[in-house]
């Protein structure tokens, strides 16, 4: 199955792990001399979400999967490749972003959600919000530098339905990206104020979620019909609140320790590296092409 080989690979990944910091009374179901992996490591090791639709042929293939990884780790380190400078770069890079993203959740999960009054309170005060439509047209990309490409191409004068044709993950691509209508509490919280604070015909900057990386543009806004209540509303708006009150403190918490620190960004540097590199990655390839055809390159 596909979805084996997924809980494989998560499961290698933290195979390699064992070893740390184990509960000794938890019992051993897999071992490769004297690597053991325990039933508690195993589970731990797989995300509650991607565990419920695990089946027991999943779970039997995902253990396999780290006996045989263990027996090539140990190969590997036998071999000498644990003492590889990449790899111990790698391994630095990546315990490094592990550390910070275990620190950022720690922080957010301690800030408290918005209570029912607090978000009845909101309500209120933007009913008429929550009665307003705006029909989206929407682009959705895996990362960054593929989302700025395609906004610099829809601000020099492509058509954006046909930049969100090309280029776009989402399942309406092939209409143009057009999300239809949709009210407050209907939309990822991120593109939700954008949405709304966009007028007709204009395209927003992009937006990081979770999803990945998106670029919106509003197609038409009409007021609605009939007076929404809270309690439609009710779930939609603490969450929303909840959202915006962890990701205020959480800019807050930022430009506060960035304030704490001596931080040095030279983009002029960078820029002039990239080109040097551009131009040494150039020359080699042309090198290549003159050495293969045997023509004289000017």
């Amino acid at each position: 199955m596909r979805r084996a080989a997924l809980f494989a690979v998560l499961c290698v990944a933290a195979g390699l792990a064992t070893g740390c910091g184990r509960d000794e009374t938890s019992e051993a179901i897999a071992r490769v001399d004297s690597s053991v992996l325990t039933a508690d490591e195993f589970y731990a090791s797989i995300p509650e979400q991607l565990l419920a639709v695990m089946s027991l042929d999943d779970q039997e293939e995902a253990l396999k999967t780290w006996v045989k990884t263990e027996l090539f780790y140990r190969e590997g380190l036998r071999r000498g490749f644990g003492d590889d400078a990449d790899l111990r770069r790698r391994l630095n890079e990546i315990e490094r972003e592990l550390v910070a993203e275990q620190c950022i959740r720690g922080f957010v999960e301690d800030i408290p959600e918005v209570t029912e009054e607090e978000a009845a309170e909101y309500f209120q005060e933007h009913r008429t919000d929550y009665s307003i439509q705006v029909r989206l047209a929407h682009i959705l990309v895996r990362n960054r530098p593929e989302a700025e490409r395609a906004l610099a191409e829809i601000r020099a004068g492509t058509p954006f339905e046909n930049v969100a044709a090309s280029v776009s993950i989402d399942q309406t691509a092939s209409q143009g990206g057009d999300l239809g209508y949709m009210r407050r509490g209907e939309m990822v919280h991120e593109l939700e104020e954008a949405a709304f604070g966009l007028k007709v015909g204009e395209v927003g900057d992009v937006i990081a979620s979770s999803y990945g990386y998106h670029i919106i543009k509003v197609l038409d806004r009409h007021p609605g019909a009939g007076q929404p209540s809270f309690d439609s509303n009710q779930a939609a708006v603490m969450s929303f609140l909840t959202s915006l009150r962890r990701r205020t403190a959480f800019d807050n918490w930022l430009t506060e320790l960035e304030g704490h620190a001596t931080v040095l960004i030279d983009t002029a540097l960078l820029r002039d590296e990239a080109r040097a590199r551009l131009r040494s990655d150039s020359d080699s390839y042309e090198g290549a092409v003159s050495e293969t055809t045997g023509a004289v390159m000017p």
